[in-house]
């Protein structure tokens, strides 16, 4: 990972961007991304949790959680992740199943596609580029891809906007903070058993997102995100 390049891709994103606290999400269907069962929680909880009923939502987990598709440690994942977003409404999950560690393979893409040209969401949700962690960064360059294709196919890239977010420390720009329900989310990361066992990380993601309430001088814990339009994002891939 070149991380040069990528702090001079956050420079050009911050060059214009328009900060909001965020009270309601906008009315727009939406695409989560998530590299590993348990990104989606730990990052876009508030997201999810704040979905409408006449709003579609479906969470892409692209791999599998291990280093094998399938296994026992990838499908004690899957469950968890399904025990987390039970309680929401019109929720959807694709699991992609790929090895952890690999490369998103064509197939993959060619199906992220499909769903942006069906769903058509306002809103992707994405890990920045500059995580440090390898399936992360290949997450998002799969959607980049997908992305790519899609708008061979016709897909008006100006109607989408991608929300990047962060899971392994602190964005090192943001532009939208929404307000997260403690309790709530935090029943939620409880149903990841099987990640609880390495670290604390209940701990570290309420860290993470008091962190991000307190430096903007507000009285509650949020979600950060750095909300771009789709077809900038395309351009400074290229």
């Amino acid at each position: 990972m070149n991380f040069a390049a990528a702090e001079a891709g956050w420079r050009i994103f911050t060059s214009g961007a328009d900060f909001k606290v965020v009270e309601e999400l906008p009315n727009n269907d939406i695409l989560i991304i998530a590299p590993h069962p348990d990104d989606e929680i730990f990052a876009c909880s508030g997201v999810i949790s704040r979905v409408k009923k006449d709003q579609k939502i479906k969470i892409a987990y692209i791999f599998s959680g291990d280093k094998l598709s399938r296994s026992e440690r990838a499908s004690a994942r899957e469950e968890e992740s399904k025990s987390a977003v039970e309680q929401s409404e019109n929720l959807e999950q694709i699991f992609c199943r790929q090895p952890d560690n690999s490369i998103v393979d064509k197939e993959t893409i060619y199906d992220l596609s499909t769903i942006i040209l069906e769903m058509k969401p306002g809103i992707i949700l994405t890990p920045n580029f500059s995580c440090p962690n390898d399936d992360h960064r290949e997450a998002t360059k799969a959607i980049v891809e997908a992305l790519k294709l899609a708008k061979i196919k016709g897909q008006d890239l100006k109607e989408i906007s991608i929300w990047l977010y962060g899971v392994w420390g602190p964005l090192p720009y943001f532009n939208r903070l929404l307000k997260v329900d403690v309790d709530k989310k935090e029943k939620a990361m409880e149903k990841f058993l099987s990640q609880h066992k390495d670290r604390n990380y209940i701990k570290a993601i309420k860290s993470l997102d008091d962190y991000y309430g307190e430096i903007y001088g507000l009285a509650y814990s949020t979600e950060a995100f750095f909300a771009v339009p789709a077809d900038l994002l395309l351009k400074l891939y290229k």
